[in-house]
């Protein structure tokens, strides 16, 4: 970024996720900008739209009864134009093997603002408040206490705090350079998903009360859909050290008991998933695989998934099964 920054905007509809990403999913329908389709889970309507209006929330980034109109707006633009460069480099050569520990940076900052910076950040912050005011009034204090207690409720106010908060996750970003790094490739008939909080978290292991969805616990997995067939992941370095235990194991059984390799179980993918981490190189996804990515941005999503294709079943079943992930994933107080 430069070192002079402009800090206004005239820009009135801000996207919360940026249009050169939802570029990536979209189809030419003979318009000035390419299509969606939109799957709102609130009203569970379906519905097709620009790519220029999905994901856009006015004058979002710009901070309430500022004397000289910041916006955040700006420096977010400056953040997109580099980590694009980076991901169309990805998207065409289908691969991270050649990416610079320059690239790599620029991405990972992106990555870690796109987690902070959507509408689903907003409402969590509004979510963590009310969900805090209402424990503290459970204990005894009075709704005039509250301010003093947890600050002010005033939307304006929580919303300058969310924008406040949102550049301070660029010193996040070292969290996604030490990740291990792979490449998923879709080879399903449905297209990868992405949504308006694409920047999703998973973990195998159950740590209880103290929640496995950090940054930096150990097991998990962030994704991020950059393409309608490319999904980046930054995962554990944990899951590189089994993948390259289990290939060196498959070297073991070929150099010394060939026989037994009738007993391993898809020994090309024990191959290819350890690849994926040493060369860059992608990891063909089956359908079962995903319909997993695919879950995961239904649930992180606050409102809105996209795809090209009007293929939605998953979000039907899953908002079926649980309504309540007709909004996003809210933090509790326990």
């Amino acid at each position: 970024m430069s070192e002079s920054k402009k800090l206004t905007t005239d820009v009135k509809k801000q996207h919360t996720v940026p249009r050169f990403l939802l570029d990536n999913f979209s189809f030419d329908n003979g318009g000035k900008a390419n299509n969606l389709f939109t799957f709102d889970k609130l009203s569970q309507r379906v519905y097709q739209q620009s790519v220029y209006d999905a994901s856009t929330r006015n004058t979002f980034y710009n901070i309430e009864g500022h004397p000289e109109q910041h916006s955040l707006e700006p420096i977010l633009g400056e953040i997109e134009a580099e980590a694009s460069t980076v991901i169309r480099k990805i998207v065409e050569e289908e691969s991270l093997a050649t990416l610079t520990d320059e690239e790599k940076a620029k991405l990972a900052i992106f990555v870690i603002i796109q987690k902070s910076r959507t509408f689903h950040g907003l409402q969590s912050i509004k979510g963590m408040i009310n969900s805090l005011g209402e424990k503290l009034l459970a204990i005894g204090a009075t709704q005039e206490q509250l301010p003093e207690l947890i600050g002010s409720q005033d939307e304006s106010d929580l919303k300058n705090f969310f924008l406040e908060t949102v550049l301070k996750h660029v010193n996040h970003a070292e969290h996604i350079l030490n990740k291990s790094w792979l490449l998923y490739r879709n080879n399903s008939e449905t297209p990868y998903y992405i949504s308006d909080n694409p920047v999703t978290l998973h973990n195998d292991i159950d740590m209880g009360f103290y929640g496995n969805l950090g940054l930096a616990v150990k097991g998990i997995q962030i994704h991020l859909p950059i393409s309608d067939k490319l999904t980046v992941a930054f995962v554990c370095p944990s899951h590189e050290e089994k993948a390259l235990l289990a290939r060196k194991q498959l070297q073991f059984i070929v150099d010394t008991v060939p026989s037994q390799l009738i007993h391993v179980k898809s020994p090309k993918m024990i191959c290819d998933y350890a690849n994926a981490y040493t060369k860059g190189t992608p990891l063909d996804c089956s359908e079962e695989n995903t319909k997993f990515l695919n879950s995961l941005q239904v649930i992180f999503a606050e409102q809105y998934v996209y795809c090209g294709e009007k293929k939605f079943e998953l979000i039907e079943e899953m908002l079926s099964n649980d309504k309540s992930l007709k909004s996003g994933i809210r933090p509790t107080v326990n």
